[in-house]
């Protein structure tokens, strides 16, 4: 049952730039979601069929930015599901969980599952896999890695969409305290202390060296 949904989540992620939400980043989701889970409790088979259509929607968004990717994957799931063979029952907790994971939606979900769910797809975009993805994203997209004059944006207003520092210290440092679950939280916390090392250690090399006359 799982291997066909899993099948059919591939096939709609196909073509998904891999920078993003790619397949990858489904699996770690779902990985992510049985293992706060299993601390923090909730229904492992509504959370990893939840894992892995939250994101179905992305292709159709990609190519057209109106699209809400959340509601289009919660559209999508529910033939997917009964096609799999998914009990019939579980389907709408399914449904409300990925329709309600876009954390940007500043929705607050009602159950444990889309509590869950949430905050498994933000803790794989923070640590060492988010720094990866962000300068992956910024590479695709010709933005920059900091800027030149000030890379910390302490006299500038912070632009995550130019600079891929800048989205390090103004998204990616503050998930922790966007968690729901107390494992999340903790897993996050314990990411951050990594990507605060890379951040001072990204700071000290860019500086190596550095001057008056040599900026």
């Amino acid at each position: 049952m799982m291997q066909q949904i899993l099948h059919s989540a591939r096939t709609h992620l196909e073509g998904t730039p891999s920078a993003g939400h790619d397949i990858t980043h489904t699996l770690r989701v779902r990985d992510l979601c049985l293992h706060i889970s299993s601390i923090e409790g909730g229904d492992p088979e509504i959370l990893e069929a939840s894992a892995l259509l939250h994101d179905i929607g992305r292709p159709a968004e990609l190519k057209d930015p109106s699209t809400d990717h959340a509601a289009l994957s919660a559209q999508l799931s529910p033939g997917i599901l009964d096609r799999a063979g998914f009990p019939a029952k579980k389907i709408p907790a399914v449904v409300y969980a990925i329709a309600n994971h876009r954390y940007s939606s500043g929705i607050t979900p009602d159950s444990l599952e889309a509590r869950i769910l949430q905050d498994a797809d933000r803790l794989d975009i923070s640590g060492a896999v988010g720094a990866a993805m962000t300068f992956a994203y910024s590479g695709a997209h010709n933005h920059r890695l900091y800027h030149p004059d000030d890379p910390l944006a302490s006299q500038r207003e912070p632009d995550g969409k130019e600079y891929a520092l800048d989205h390090i210290l103004t998204k990616l440092m503050l998930l922790p305290g966007s968690m729901y679950t107390d494992t999340a939280r903790g897993m996050a916390e314990e990411r951050n202390r990594f990507l605060q090392t890379f951040v001072d250690q990204f700071i000290y090399e860019i500086n190596t060296g550095r001057g008056p006359g040599n900026g």
